[in-house]
């Protein structure tokens, strides 16, 4: 099983492809029960917020493609976490075809900004709840069908979290699982399949427990149920605190942890307060989401150098920093080594990582 995370702008714009065990590596995204989620596209034109005195920004790296239909095949999933136009991209969105089949599922303002153009057909825009422990509800589920009549069904979850007090209304985390539909052989019969049992509820040891600290998430040595890929996308940044009620009790009932990967920025962007102040938390925050939830891979998200103009960045402060920087700050406070085994990822424009799970 494995996850490939493609970024087609060097900025926050990605391409997730989760493949079950059974796909070849030579062909991501493209064997049955197989799932590629198309997260926020901005290829072609600026971002204006408002009007271009406010706010103008354009990309000085080349996207990997310059639209939509050059994609292998069209998205299964397409998601939009803001209604900001470097996420909400009309423009790019557009190139896709009114009878695309591809699923939209966006934040609710954005959800409101896509049908207003009435570009797509409104029975596949879907506004995600906002997350809440304990309902099931709150939580967008896709069922994968099995390759076989006798197989058993994955499923997709996608997940909204939400921080409180938001004045920028830009920090927020999605949650994504991906759990592949299954066929076995029968040992018996090697021509016949059989279906396998549905995984049971997880027991207080397994496959995490919750540490004494309500802090910390501790892997459990024991699991007795199949690996489900876990991805958190947080572009702007989000504290744990906000996230660890969804990765305490979901997360961990769906054997989802540790987390597969971790998308969120590495630089630390500040506005004064009344234009939002901080937009972009940066690798502080993102560090304390890659320890608590010991994530096998951060890949950098929304750092990429643009041309932004007008009166809204004029007080703009940004902190850079490198992956070095990044990888000593998972590293500092960690008393086992192996719980610091982050890699750390920044992806040119068309370039991808891939990681397997196992």
């Amino acid at each position: 099983m494995a996850l490939t995370v493609k970024s087609l702008n060097a900025d926050t714009s990605f391409l997730l492809t989760f493949d079950p065990p059974a796909a070849p590596l030579s062909s991501p995204g493209l064997f049955p029960g197989s799932f590629t989620i198309l997260i926020d596209p901005w290829l072609v034109g600026p971002s204006i917020i408002l009007n271009s005195v406010f706010s103008h920004s354009e990309q000085t790296t080349k996207p990997s493609i310059s639209d939509l239909k050059n994609l292998d095949r069209e998205p299964d999933l397409i998601l939009v976490s803001q209604d900001k136009p470097d996420h909400c991209h009309e423009a790019t969105l557009r190139q896709l075809p009114p009878d695309c089949e591809s699923t939209i599922l966006a934040i609710p303002s954005a959800a409101k900004k896509i049908r207003s153009w009435k570009h797509f057909r409104p029975e596949f825009v879907h506004a995600l709840p906002r997350y809440a422990q304990g309902d099931q509800q709150s939580i967008h589920r896709i069922v994968l069908p099995p390759p076989t009549p006798r197989g058993t069904c994955g499923e997709v979850t996608v997940t909204w979290i939400p921080a409180k007090r938001d004045l920028s209304k830009v920090h927020h985390a999605i949650g994504i699982t991906y759990r592949p539909p299954c066929t076995v052989l029968s040992l018996l019969s090697p021509m016949h399949y059989i279906d396998l049992p549905m995984s049971p509820p997880p027991s207080p040891g397994s496959p995490m427990t919750i540490a004494s600290s309500p802090r910390t998430i501790v892997p459990s040595p024991y699991n007795d149920r199949e690996k489900t890929i876990s991805v958190i996308y947080s572009p702007h940044g989000v504290s744990y605190d906000v996230i660890r009620p969804y990765a305490s009790s979901y997360l961990v009932s769906e054997s989802a942890l540790p987390l597969t990967a971790l998308l969120h920025s590495f630089d630390c962007v500040e506005n004064p307060w009344w234009l939002g102040g901080n937009i972009s938390a940066g690798s502080l925050g993102g560090t304390e989401i890659a320890k608590n939830l010991y994530a096998r891979a951060w890949v950098s998200a929304h750092d990429a150098d643009k041309d932004n103009r007008g009166w809204a960045v004029k007080l703009t402060q940004i902190a850079q920093h490198a992956v070095d920087e990044v990888k000593r700050g998972l590293e500092e406070g960690v008393v086992r080594k192996k719980l610091s085994n982050t890699e750390v990822v920044t992806l040119g424009s068309g370039e991808h990582h891939r990681i397997i799970v196992g």
